[in-house]
């Protein structure tokens, strides 16, 4: 029986779905029963937003010398290195503040769509800079669009995926943000840019994937749950939920029903609201942590400053070792996305943030000893490589993806918006301050650096085992339940 058919038998509410009921015990169908467009509008939202995150966080590990030499920047210092790197997160922080305001005032399919905007305004401006403000002016304003698809694009696939792959779609956004990165690293080789011309057109790139994202979505619904939930349209949501699927699914459509009954009568959720609610409270204490865990591993830094940690460690070629560094991370995400619905997101947060500590560790060694004479060796440089990947092994699988995906599982449909935007600004400032900080921490404890920011990961290490409860496979309404007896206790450790 096809989609129309059984759209027809469950079209009015007070009817019993008899003819839906046969595939509750099938569960949602998973992948099978994800339609074409269904696959077409995630592909299209994941390269228009974790794409474009990739792609900024990567671009600048070799385009940085050239664009030094281009605009005559005193090498002696820091500070506009610092301002251009740091640009895409300031623009990011501002992108990710207007994400709850876009997503329940517009909906989430027209914030896509017009999130080309800041794309095509900050990458022109990039391309055809003469001066190095104009640079990082044109750096900030795309970084606006990539804050906004951080958020959107997340909350997206979180509300049109069947529930028993929410957790490989919510992982391809990590998968396309790795192959974001490694595409920067091989398109901004030296080997490619002969002149100025070259690293123009290449900073324009972004606008290809915002323009197709938009192009997609405009022919695509916005998701079943908004429609639910912002105008109370049971029959609009469960059209759109026909177009997400090849059948209908009698539990989804039941999920419809009590989204839109619970809306029926409720004003606009506030921050106010969302601390008075114990659970959302809760939610918002790990999905805060998870995101400043995210970006306080020191992952940006690495990724924007591999060429200078393998320098440090007297590697041959150390944009060769970059590149490689994008391809191991592309790897490991390919590998680890369908086992985050098999072994659960929590098992894979802390075995990935695991392997990350000790590869912190292994590095802070290897260059402590590459700069005494009591232990220097061959063996340091090779430490250092493998080092740099296992951490972006480790990083990738576990807190490189998950925080993305689980926002928008810990907080129910009414204050996902609103939490999207805190959960991700908090990614945002913390990305700011230390892609500022770390230039400066490292002439302060160079070359002990990475023996504090091991020390980082193996904090949010200890947060992630008390705190972070398991999402994998469950409804908005069972995690809620969870959280809520777990905001009872004092302190609200996961128990297992």
């Amino acid at each position: 029986m096809g989609s129309e058919e059984m759209f027809d038998l469950v079209k009015d509410p007070g009817i019993e779905p008899l003819n839906v009921a046969s595939r509750k015990k099938q569960g949602d169908g998973g992948l099978s029963n994800c339609s074409p467009l269904l696959i077409a509008a995630s592909i299209a939202v994941v390269f228009g937003g974790a794409f474009q995150l990739g792609f900024s966080i990567g671009n600048v590990a070799n385009t940085l010398p050239l664009i030094i030499d281009f605009y005559n920047i005193d090498n002696s210092t820091t500070f506009y290195p610092s301002l251009f790197v740091a640009g895409n997160p300031v623009g990011g922080l501002v992108g990710a503040l207007l994400v709850g305001p876009i997503a329940d005032t517009f909906g989430r399919r027209w914030g896509l769509i017009g999130n080309a905007l800041p794309f095509i305004i900050g990458c022109v401006l990039m391309g055809s800079a003469y001066h190095k403000i104009q640079l990082v002016m044109g750096r900030v304003i795309a970084g606006i669009g990539v804050g906004i698809g951080s958020g959107l694009t997340n909350m997206f696939i979180s509300e049109v995926s069947p529930v028993s792959v929410r957790g490989l779609l919510g992982m391809s956004y990590g998968l396309v943000l790795t192959i974001g990165i490694l595409l920067s690293y091989l398109l901004s080789m030296p080997q490619i840019f002969t002149d100025d011309k070259g690293w123009r057109l290449f900073f324009c790139i972004p606008i290809i994937p915002a323009v197709i994202q938009s192009v997609v979505m405009f022919l695509a619904p916005d998701t079943p749950v908004y429609l639910a939930l912002r105008y109370k349209d049971l029959t609009k949501a469960k059209q759109a939920l026909s177009r997400y699927r090849r059948e209908l699914v009698e539990e989804e459509v039941e999920e419809l029903v009590e989204i839109q009954r619970s809306a029926k009568g409720r004003t606009k959720r506030t921050i106010i609201d969302l601390l008075s609610d114990p659970s959302q409270r809760l939610a918002l204490v790990i999905g805060t942590g998870l995101h400043m865990a995210q970006q306080f591993s020191a992952i940006n830094a690495v990724l924007s400053y591999t060429p200078e940690i393998f320098a440090d460690a007297d590697v041959g070629d150390p944009t060769v070792a970059t590149v490689i560094t994008g391809a191991v991370n592309c790897l490991v995400t390919i590998i680890a996305a369908p086992f985050s619905d098999k072994l659960g997101r929590r098992f894979i947060l802390i075995g990935g943030t695991t392997m990350s500590g000790i590869a912190y560790g292994a590095l802070a060694i290897s260059q402590s000893c590459n700069e005494s004479t009591s232990c220097s060796g061959s063996w340091t440089s090779y430490t250092a490589i493998v080092s740099v990947f296992l951490f972006i092994a480790g990083f990738a699988s576990g807190l490189g993806s998950l925080p993305w995906l689980m926002v928008n599982e810990l907080f129910t449909t009414e204050y996902r918006g609103l939490a999207n935007s805190i959960c991700c600004s908090v990614n945002w400032i913390s990305s700011i301050i230390l892609l500022l900080t770390y230039s400066l921490v490292k002439e302060a404890l160079h070359p002990f650096t990475f023996f504090l920011y091991m020390g980082v990961v193996l904090f949010f290490l200890a947060f992630v085992i008390l705190f972070v409860p398991e999402t994998r496979q469950k409804t908005v309404q069972e995690i809620k339940a969870e959280l809520t007896v777990q905001a009872k206790r004092f302190p609200p450790l996961v128990r297992q």
